[in-house]
């Protein structure tokens, strides 16, 4: 049975999270925690801490430095929701458990709310476990728009998208565990991805598929194996642009590549 795959922008970045048992709204995923070589999607997290960064910018400055003044923490984090707690991945990601509460409200729940007669905070004020700090990890939104070098140093394009791929071995109690399987490389850095360009059409309108594909012709996959060196000025690779697969091969694989 083959893996199942989704792309990280497409399918998680920017969609809400809401609770399994009751479908409410828990928050909207702004960036994924990776950690390992290959990296592997550990978290979700969520808050200005974690849209911030990848936004860029002075917008992006500016929303981490007021949540970091707002912050109780001597060293704000964003609100990290681990992987084993995902149930369902589709329109919205459904979790279950019991998702830890972000640090500012939970510092506004124990000095402020619970301060109110009859505000019933109390027990679960106690009830809250302690935070551990953690050691900073990767995140996939630092992978997109990053530069590409072949190989030769010459430049390919920029990461659109990143191609999650389910791995077995570490799913244990984990239902969702993914893992970085391919970069989609675009040549434009300015180009964004729709999803038509990634899939055979089916219910697409044919003018608009053919359309993208064609602005899209040029785009590459990158499989994580063919990543020699990556850090905050891009990805290097350790094969020829030519030896790249076209972004065609999602669902038209030429099987002398395989």
């Amino acid at each position: 049975m083959r893996a199942r795959e989704i792309h990280a922008g497409l399918h998680l970045l920017d969609r809400q999270v809401v609770r399994a048992s009751s479908g409410r709204l828990v928050c909207k995923v702004d960036d994924l925690e990776l950690t390992g070589d290959p990296p592997y999607v550990t978290a979700i997290l969520a808050g200005p801490l974690a849209l911030g960064p990848r936004i860029g910018g002075v917008p992006g400055r500016l929303m981490v430095a007021a949540a970091e003044l707002l912050s109780p923490q001597e060293r704000p984090e964003p609100w990290r929701i681990p992987m084993h707690l995902l149930t369902e991945l589709g329109s919205a990601v459904e979790v279950g458990g019991d998702p830890e509460e972000p640090a500012l409200e939970t510092w506004t729940r124990q000095n402020i709310i619970a301060r109110i007669p009859g505000s019933g905070t109390e027990e679960a004020s106690r009830e809250q476990p302690a935070r551990h700090e953690r050691s900073p990890a990767a995140r996939l939104g630092a992978y997109l728009d990053k530069p590409v070098l072949d190989e030769d140093g010459t430049l390919v394009g920029n990461v659109a998208d990143v191609r999650l791929r389910q791995d077995g071995p570490l799913l244990m109690e984990v239902q969702q565990a993914f893992t970085v399987a391919e970069l989609i490389v675009v040549p434009h850095w300015h180009s964004r991805l729709f999803g038509y360009e990634r899939g055979p059409g089916g219910r697409a309108p044919k003018l608009v598929s053919a359309l993208i594909r064609g602005r899209f012709a040029a785009a590459r996959l990158v499989a994580w194996d063919q990543v020699e060196t990556s850090g905050p000025d891009g990805f290097r690779l350790n094969v020829p642009a030519s030896r790249l697969a076209p972004l065609t091969d999602l669902y038209e694989p030429d099987p002398r590549r395989r």
